[in-house]
């Protein structure tokens, strides 16, 4: 039987917790952060807006806009504020099912051009978007933010001798 032949050692894979590993999962914690913080800087305000500047109107459904397949109905309404301008907007509600000429209370935010952003009175179609962004964005940068903390902990951890690597004391 002849000798073995000479098999090289694999190179060692790069370390789980190198710098460039660490940059990335930085990048996209600040990536996150920076979109959830673009989607509520948007939808508070509008959501507060709602809630506190403008009384509750009472709004006539005036069309009905079909959705697609998967998507739900939207409706077209209209109403006058105390000041007496008329003012019209679209309202895609979460849980309703609207009919033309149906009177509904509205809360309204956003006026431009006798237009506004409808939702209905009711804290879940005011306030859930936002606080849903809020959730989901918290859970999911938690998430990153336990895992890069991990990480980081984990890289100030002296590493394991390999073979080869010299003497330890």
């Amino acid at each position: 039987m002849g000798a073995e032949p000479f098999i090289p050692p694999a190179a060692a894979p790069a370390p789980p917790d190198d710098p460039v590993r660490l940059g990335w999962a930085l990048g996209f914690v600040a990536f996150g952060l920076a979109i959830a913080g673009a989607v509520l800087a948007y939808m508070l305000p509008l959501s507060a807006e709602a809630q506190w500047r403008h009384p509750v109107a009472s709004a006539e459904v005036t069309r009905v806009i079909p959705g697609s397949e998967d998507d739900r109905a939207s409706y077209a309404v209209a109403w006058t504020t105390p000041d007496g301008e008329r003012l019209t907007g679209t309202l895609s509600p979460l849980l309703a099912d609207l009919r033309r000429g149906q009177r509904i209370d509205i809360r309204y935010a956003g006026i431009a051009d006798g237009r506004a952003t409808v939702f209905l009175d009711t804290p879940l179609e005011v306030w859930g978007p936002p606080a849903g962004v809020l959730v989901v964005g918290a859970v999911a940068l938690g998430h990153l933010a336990v895992s890069l903390v991990r990480r980081l902990l984990r890289a100030r951890r002296a590493r394991a001798p390999t073979p080869g690597s010299g003497p330890t004391l």
